[in-house]
């Protein structure tokens, strides 16, 4: 067993409810829209579920006029016949998970009073062996249909997940993830070794060049030389040039200063005129944002006084439409009470509630009329208030367009005036910085003109070429160039062509190495999948008999098809079904009738239950379009498949069911004046007959 018992409290159409769950069959029954399915969802809430069928929203689950909802579940978790407990960590027979609902879409989780995150929920149940996400343990309203048209790959994981296989499909796919590395590491060893053969023949060939390269760099050393002298030479030029450049430059510096001047007059013209537009500027910002507040102020009072409005007619209507449901319910009572002497008092007692109903209905109405011309009146005086406040926003707007105007005209004088002085400005840092540069220029070249003799003496003696210095340049760049050409070849070039010799070895030894994993790890691969296919192909033949046994009790034929087995991607289950002596046709959406199709998906659930680890499963109008004989062979099948069992069984159905047997827990859901209420049904009421 594994729940003892659910707590709703403002939980849909339920205000307040404490179900308690036995072990076996418990059977929720009651009419259309007493509550029934919201009981199932309130479980699957509380326990983190994120399908809802009839809300998006978990805050629409609340019930209507509360602020929050909760739903609480007493787990079981008593100590076992070996001597443990399910969840150790909890030290009691019962774990208490609720779950609060807020009107915001807030929600949040809390274990024995205690606040918890919901992957802590989602944990407990995992160790309980219970998923409420699939379909094959909880199947909500209308989901015979959206497993009819699952893809048979879904239904296999789905039946695997219930079961507990999927461990075996989990040890392929991580075999096959090891194997994918390998066979990577394999085709990685593969360009490393190609890459090792070329590195290997470049090495040979660099050991050649090596040659080759010394005694280019004799003859660049003599060039160099030569360069030498011919770089003292062009210093001494650079220096007389840069000499008079700077000269020049003092001239234009103070050509600069003079202009500065005048633009510094400018400026201090313009920016009196700025401030003095800017207080005015200051006083019409301050009536308009006046002006505006206003607008605002009378805006949001008019929006409150139109919602107001919409609200009095929404509850003009309500009211209109609740009397028309009163009306309408005391006439269908009318029509049930047969005629007689007796009967006389009960007509009475209606009319008189049905009298005072309507007056206390006219006097809302006429006092909703009331506070809705109220309302009206306050609407038009703002009104009047708001399109006055308009007038003197745009007053205020226009006089601020034109002090702009004439802001930007001064603006611009500034602006323009202070350009050319930063303009100036900039130049004159500019030639600062050159003379500067030029002065610093001069006393580098300087010492380069005196760092460059003593470079060349230590060359040598001065030469006196017969060639220009582009002669001596362009023989030394053709001489640099072919060095450069030769400057990846370094002077270790015969120990690496060695090492990497012995480098290209070692590679072709791991490279074999890693083939033999390969083909382990392969033969591996093959076993997990040959396992895979061994256990599911069991469970497939298993529940297919038991399908088969069922279908024939039902006056069908059915089959369990497992197909693609030799791909585990691929591989599914495929459902046949035949009714009243027709061809076995595919399960489907569109196949079969909504009857024969929630016949077909009940036989299959059914023959899975012995199979399936979760000691708490539940479907919803299981017998949903089914005829009374297949209702009545279907239910005696969920008997005889939970008799003697300790797992917990819960069942929702609109219809009167024949029970034999005694191992079910009945459990009726009525629903009166909007909200639900639940009443269970003695032990010995349920030994037999019908509920």
């Amino acid at each position: 067993m594994l729940i003892r018992e659910v707590i709703l409290e403002n939980f849909m159409s339920y205000e307040y409810a404490r179900v308690p769950l036995k072990p076996g069959l418990n059977i929720v029954v009651g009419p259309n829209g007493s509550g029934k399915s919201a009981f199932l969802q309130a479980i699957c809430v509380a326990l983190g579920e994120t399908y809802t069928e009839r809300s998006k929203r978990l805050s629409d689950l609340i019930r209507w006029g509360e602020k929050r909802a909760r739903v609480s579940l007493l787990l079981d978790n008593s100590v076992r016949e070996d001597g443990r407990r399910p969840i150790q960590q909890f030290d009691s027979d019962v774990i208490r998970i609720s779950r609060t609902l807020r009107r915001d879409g807030r929600y949040s989780f809390h274990i024995n009073q205690r606040g918890a995150q919901k992957q802590e929920v989602v944990e407990i149940l995992r160790r309980l062996g219970f998923d409420p996400e699939n379909m094959l343990i909880i199947m909500h309203q209308n989901m015979a249909e959206i497993f009819a048209a699952l893809s048979p790959q879904e239904r296999l994981r789905r039946l695997e997940e219930a079961v507990g296989f999927q461990s075996f499909r989990a040890d392929v796919l991580e075999a096959r993830r090891r194997l994918s590395g390998i066979l990577s590491e394999e085709e990685s060893l593969s360009q490393l070794l190609e890459r090792s053969r070329e590195t290997l023949n470049y090495w040979r060939e660099q050991y050649e060049r090596l040659q080759e390269k010394k005694r280019l760099q004799i003859r660049l050393s003599f060039l160099q030389r030569e360069m030498a002298w011919s770089r003292v030479s062009e210093l001494e030029g650079a220096r007389r040039r840069l000499e008079e450049e700077a000269e020049s430059a003092v001239e234009a510096l103070k050509r600069c200063e003079e202009d500065q001047e005048q633009y510094n007059l400018q400026i201090i013209e313009s920016n009196q005129r700025l401030k003095e537009l800017r207080g005015m500027q200051a006083e019409l910002i301050e009536k308009r944002v006046r002006y505006e507040r206003d607008l605002g102020v009378y805006r949001y009072a008019i929006m409150e006084v139109k919602d107001r409005i919409a609200e009095i007619d929404s509850m003009m209507k309500s009211f209109g439409e609740w009397k028309k449901g009163l009306e309408e319910s005391f006439k269908e009572l009318r029509g049930r009470l047969k005629a007689g002497a007796t009967l006389e008092d009960y007509f009475k007692l209606f009319e008189e509630v049905e009298r005072r109903e309507t007056e206390t209905h006219e006097s809302w109405i006429y006092g909703l009329k009331g506070r809705r011309e109220e309302a009206e009146k306050q609407l038009a005086s703002l009104e009047e208030r708001l399109i006055e406040a308009e007038g003197k926003a745009t007053a205020a707007l226009e006089g601020l367009r034109r002090i702009e105007a004439l802001m930007d005209e001064a603006g611009n004088r500034y602006i323009e005036a202070r350009i050319q002085a930063a303009l100036l400005k900039e130049r004159m840092e500019g030639l600062r910085r050159r003379l500067e540069a030029l002065r610093g220029e001069v006393e580098r070249v300087s010492k380069s003109l005196k760092e460059a003799e003593a470079e060349a003496l230590i060359r040598g003696a001065r030469i006196e070429t017969g060639r220009s210095s582009d002669e001596v340049m362009n023989e030394i760049r053709r001489v640099g160039g072919m060095l450069i050409a030769m400057a990846d070849v370094p002077e270790e070039a015969e120990a690496m062509y060695e090492s990497y010799s012995k480098t290209y070895k070692e590679l072709l030894e791991k490279a074999q190495r890693v083939r033999e994993s390969r083909v382990k790890v392969m033969e591996e691969v093959e076993e997990r999948v040959k396992k895979w296919r061994e256990v599911t192909r069991g469970l497939v033949e298993e529940v297919n008999l038991r399908f088969q046994s069922l279908l024939s009790r039902l006056q069908a034929r059915g089959e369990v098809r497992l197909t693609n087995e030799m791909d585990i991607e691929e591989a599914g289950i495929d459902i046949y079904v035949g009714f009243k002596g027709g061809e076995m046709r595919l399960l489907d959406p569109y196949t079969q009738s909504g009857g024969e199709r929630t016949t077909a998906v009940m036989a299959f659930l059914l023959s899975l239950q012995q199979k399936i680890l979760s000691p708490f499963r539940a479907v919803d109008e299981f017998d949903l379009h089914m005829d009374p004989r297949n209702r009545e062979v279907v239910t005696e099948f969920l008997f005889s498949t939970l008799e003697g069992s300790s797992d917990q069984y819960l069942v929702i159905t609109p219809s009167q069911l024949v029970l034999k047997g005694g191992n079910s827990h009945i459990i009726m859901v009525h629903k009166s004046e909007g909200s639900s209420t639940v009443s269970l049904v003695k032990e010995d009421e349920g030994e037999g007959g019908q509920v």
